[in-house]
């Protein structure tokens, strides 16, 4: 019996050749209808289901290059793809790139040290790493999303009409009703779909991973 030949593939060409096929599916999504789904003036967003992808199966360093191109794809949308991205560009274009920027780091690059730090007690908690990592990366977003458009935008949801107008009428004068607005179901969809659909990519990547490296 001949003895499996080990692969001779570079592990660094296999990890950044995986992470432009997820860069450019971001990228792809982004002028999609799946990628910003239009629910009334808030949008949920499907872009965090190839990040989890990345960050679990690639590790740290993927995680922070495509959440980097989640964030910079959510500023291009602020010019004239989203309603309310649009006005925050008005109001102050640094923040708004910070708020579409930063959380969207975190999201790619905390999620890969929750999995190793589950996955490395043993085989049965890799199995448990996967689905928390890649719900991580929907709270994650949302939360630190939403929190820095309250603290850099949260006047606008009790002053500007086109605001008020554009969400019925409601005024939103705590983070508690921001959230509440537009996390709620939206959210959980996101988390649904990166546990289910994530953990079906995930698993076989992970093993195609370790047979090519």
């Amino acid at each position: 019996m001949t003895a499996r030949r080990k692969s001779t593939i570079n592990p660094m060409v296999v990890e950044m050749t995986m992470t432009a096929v997820l860069a450019a599916l971001i990228i792809l999504m982004t002028f999609t209808p799946i990628g910003y789904i239009p629910i009334g003036p808030v949008k949920m967003t499907l872009i965090t289901l190839p990040v989890a992808v990345g960050s679990i199966v690639l590790g740290k360093r993927s995680g922070l290059i495509l959440g980097a191109i989640f964030g910079l794809t959510s500023f291009y949308t602020c010019f004239g793809m989203d309603f309310l991205g649009n006005i925050f560009l008005g109001y102050n274009p640094l923040l708004t790139f910070v708020m579409c920027v930063v959380p969207r780091l975190a999201c790619g690059f905390l999620p890969a040290l929750i999995y190793d730090a589950i996955s490395k007690k043993g085989t049965k908690r890799t199995m448990l790493a996967i689905p928390v990592a890649g719900a991580s990366v929907a709270i994650i977003n949302t939360v630190l999303f939403l929190g820095s458009m309250w603290l850099f935008f949260g006047d606008i949801f009790t002053t500007n009409q086109d605001v008020i107008s554009a969400l019925g009428g409601m005024v939103i004068n705590n983070i508690f009703l921001l959230f509440a607005a537009f996390a709620g179901t939206n959210g959980l969809i996101e988390i649904a779909v990166n546990v289910v659909v994530g953990t079906a990519i995930c698993k076989p990547l992970t093993l195609v991973k370790k047979r090519l490296v």
